[in-house]
């Protein structure tokens, strides 16, 4: 699974490509903390740093991308929770 720091965006809408509940969001995710966090869960992850999310371009976001069985869902929710815990410390 493809995971792009948009997805747990809280800054961006569902139309820009947020695909958390605004509950479990997080500002300004990075790639290399959503690799952290997946690691954390112990999952085999990978990032791609030069990687832009296609609706924003203009930006080198990078994506990470996991191993997961599971939907995407429930994994982008784990991750999410993961990042803003991290954040608080």
């Amino acid at each position: 699974m493809i995971i792009w720091p948009a997805y747990l965006d809280s800054r961006k809408s569902r139309s820009q490509g947020r695909r958390v509940p605004l509950e479990y969001a997080v500002e300004s995710p990075t790639a290399s903390e959503i690799l952290r966090a997946a690691k954390k869960l112990q999952l085999e992850a990978r990032m791609e740093s030069d990687k832009s999310y296609p609706s924003s371009w203009w930006e080198s976001s990078g994506r990470v991308i996991v191993e997961y069985e599971g939907s995407k869902r429930e994994l982008l929710i784990k991750l999410a929770r993961l990042v803003r815990s991290s954040k608080k410390n």
